[in-house]
């Protein structure tokens, strides 16, 4: 386990914060947001648990599942987001899906017979469940009819993100010129090889109002890859996510993820039982961004910028210091 508590001791001490802001916290300790049986109780359970751990506010993430399965999960957070104990811990709700590209490789771990082109009444049902909660949502860009959809949303108070996608450079002008403003955890949700030129990767770092998300657990990005994330937007334009699965705080062993065998080793890789995929992410913001600062070419400041002010500022909210 690395010693995640020192460089957030560091950072509370020097510049005065509680500690970190995940925009993508999909469960912790066993406790999944995306169970048909999630409750009330599980949810702060989970805040206490991670405030505990080092994550001062976080958005609950809600994938892909049956529709019926999201309404019923995205009651119990809104309801979790209202409540006067939780909500100064919760930045809203991150719907991830089901408006996401099913082609293999950038469809993820997302169930292809839940996934379709945005659909505004549909995702009113869902924000009228979340009692108006839901503040990110995670699309492809390249869908039929994504730009109008998103231009809507956007005028509705909701931060667009491009994930689990092929779009294309033109695509995500399109899709900027709408609203999109994030990218969800660049480098995953994408097929293992791409065109060498254009590919969503290089269409998110050349566009400038986009910034996209990094998964710094150490297992799905190497260091190359987030080196050059950073070379290209330095601290100012990008930020770090967890993206945990509810296998985070959890001990090593086997699991099951949604319907899936797992595996949770010793060193907190999480991958699938019969084959050595990667699953998921086991780490918690605090562990992400000590493996960050473990690589050695970023001060506390950047580091702050990162897991703290860049969070904040994604979720239209003043940073503090």
């Amino acid at each position: 386990m690395m010693n995640d508590r020192a460089l957030i001791q560091r950072i509370q001490n020097d510049f005065g914060i509680e500690g970190w802001v995940d925009i993508q916290v999909n469960g912790h300790a066993g406790i999944s947001f995306c169970s048909e049986n999630l409750t009330l109780d599980q949810v702060s359970d989970a805040v206490d648990k991670l405030d505990q751990a080092g994550t001062t506010l976080f958005l609950p993430t809600v994938v892909t599942t049956p529709p019926e399965t999201m309404l019923h999960c995205l009651r119990v957070l809104g309801e979790a987001c209202d409540h006067p104990d939780l909500r100064k811990h919760l930045g809203g709700i991150h719907l991830e899906g089901p408006y996401l590209s099913t082609e293999p490789g950038a469809k993820g771990a997302h169930p292809p017979e839940y996934m379709h082109p945005p659909d505004m009444d549909e995702y009113h049902r869902f924000q009228e469940a979340a009692r108006g909660h839901i503040k990110i949502l995670t699309l492809a860009p390249e869908l039929e009819g994504t730009p109008a959809f998103i231009e809507t949303v956007t005028a509705e108070g909701v931060v667009c993100s491009a994930g689990h996608t092929l779009a294309t450079y033109s695509d995500f002008r399109i899709a900027v010129d709408a609203g999109l403003r994030l990218g969800t955890h660049i480098g995953n949700g994408i097929p293992a090889e791409v065109r060498r030129h254009e590919n969503p990767i290089f269409a998110q770092l050349a566009i400038p109002e986009i910034i996209p998300s990094l998964i710094t657990d150490g297992f799905h990005l190497p260091e190359g890859f987030i080196r050059a994330i950073f070379a290209a937007r330095r601290n100012h334009g990008c930020l770090v996510i967890s993206d945990q699965t509810h296998l985070a705080g959890m001990p090593p062993g086997e699991y099951q993820l949604g319907v899936t065998p797992v595996v949770l080793e010793e060193d907190g890789f999480l991958h699938m039982r019969d084959e050595p995929y990667l699953a998921g992410s086991s780490r918690t913001m605090a562990e992400c961004m000590e493996h960050l600062n473990g690589l050695g070419f970023l001060d506390d400041n950047q580091l702050v910028d990162l897991g703290y002010r860049n969070p904040l500022k994604a979720l239209g909210r003043a940073p503090t210091i």
